[in-house]
């Protein structure tokens, strides 16, 4: 049976940012009081960056668009035409190119909009004003929203400035696909299963460190066996995140843990869970011999916070450790900063003003 988290929604905004690369999204709101950051306001952003691009016009560009007519106007399409001449009816099929709005980008934006009009977790004037924002563009198409749909935009210089719309864009389908999966959400909150929140906190594990320091050379890395024989029935090795020092002579290796309880209770006794242990220690064991390594679990935090270090040589050492993730962004921030360097079981005691 899967478990669940509640994560506030200003901290699921900011893993998503990293995740689609945009963590400029999260610095962008360092003044504003982290409170304030629900998911009506993260929706205003995104009515907001719609409204400077309707300002400044939208982007149009020639798309082939085809309609039956009684006279030739443009590119007679004989294929689609033929059953009316055949028939004697006075009606072909024509194509021709259209200076238009109804390009992908604009259909994103609309389609988006719709979803904002229909949300129930909305107030009603930010529905109202994205539903007045849709109604301006009748000429756009809105086509359902799917990841496939966002990988297929590409940009240009010409719409460049569409960036920032788009990425607040993903991330709202985001949490309309999260939110469909657990009912438990709010403005403030948003209710999670673990294994939704496992896959969201290694793909942010790795784009934060990616980003976010320059000492360490970021990668997920495939690590072969060191056993000799037949290894085409071996489970295959791959790190979630593994931090390479550029110097070469140091690597962490991270892997994220979201279960709801830290420790396994077997027979009244408490510990860690043995499958998580063994695996990380594996990767540790077929690391360089030349190299030192810090093997890190991290775990959410549910009551108790966890700072462990377990060492097996000068040269190997695990740690496990906790994160909660309902703290100030600049706690979370904090503390992930300080994993590198071994700094992690101090949480910041004072409040955050904001997200730096």
């Amino acid at each position: 049976m899967e478990q669940t988290f509640k994560v506030p929604i200003r901290n699921l905004f900011c893993l998503l940012s990293y995740i689609h690369e945009m963590p400029e999204l999260t610095k962008s709101m360092n003044e504003i009081d982290e409170d304030l950051i629900t998911y009506d306001f993260i929706v205003k952003q995104f009515l907001k960056e719609v409204a400077l691009l309707h300002r400044r016009g939208l982007v149009k560009d020639y798309i082939e668009v085809k309609e039956s007519t009684n006279r030739l106007n443009g590119r007679l399409v004989l294929s689609e035409s033929m059953p009316s001449i055949m028939m004697r009816k006075p009606s072909v099929v024509c194509e021709k190119d259209e200076y238009s709005a109804n390009v992908l980008l604009n259909q994103i934006m609309k389609s988006t909009l719709g979803s904002i009009t229909q949300n129930r977790f909305l107030k009603e004037e930010t529905r109202k004003k994205s539903f007045l924002l849709m109604e301006s563009i009748p000429e756009v198409d809105s086509p359902p929203l799917t990841k496939r749909l966002f990988k297929e935009i590409t940009y240009s210089r010409q719409t460049f400035h569409y960036k920032r719309m788009i990425h607040i864009a993903k991330i709202l389908h985001d949490f309309t696909l999260l939110s469909h999966k657990q009912g438990g959400w709010s403005l403030f909150n948003a209710e999670l299963e673990d294994t939704d929140l496992n896959r969201i906190f290694e793909k942010f594990l790795f784009q934060f460190y990616k980003q976010e320091q320059k000492t360490y050379k970021v990668s997920s890395e495939t690590l072969n066996w060191n056993l000799r024989g037949n290894q085409t029935y071996l489970p295959s090795m791959r790190t979630d995140v593994s931090l390479t020092h550029k110097k070469g002579n140091e690597k962490i290796v991270m892997d994220a843990k979201f279960y709801k309880h830290v420790f396994q209770n077997y027979h009244g006794n408490d510990s860690f869970h043995s499958h998580n242990m063994y695996q990380l220690f594996t990767y540790l064991m077929h690391q360089d011999q030349e190299v030192s390594v810090r093997g890190i679990l991290v775990y959410p935090y549910n009551g108790k916070h966890v700072d462990e270090v377990f060492e097996w040589s000068e040269r190997v050492s695990m740690e496990v450790n906790t994160l909660d993730l309902s703290a100030s962004w600049h706690d979370i921030y904090t503390r992930l900063i300080g994993c590198l360097e071994g700094k992690s079981n101090t949480y910041s005691k004072h409040g955050s003003e904001g997200f730096s």
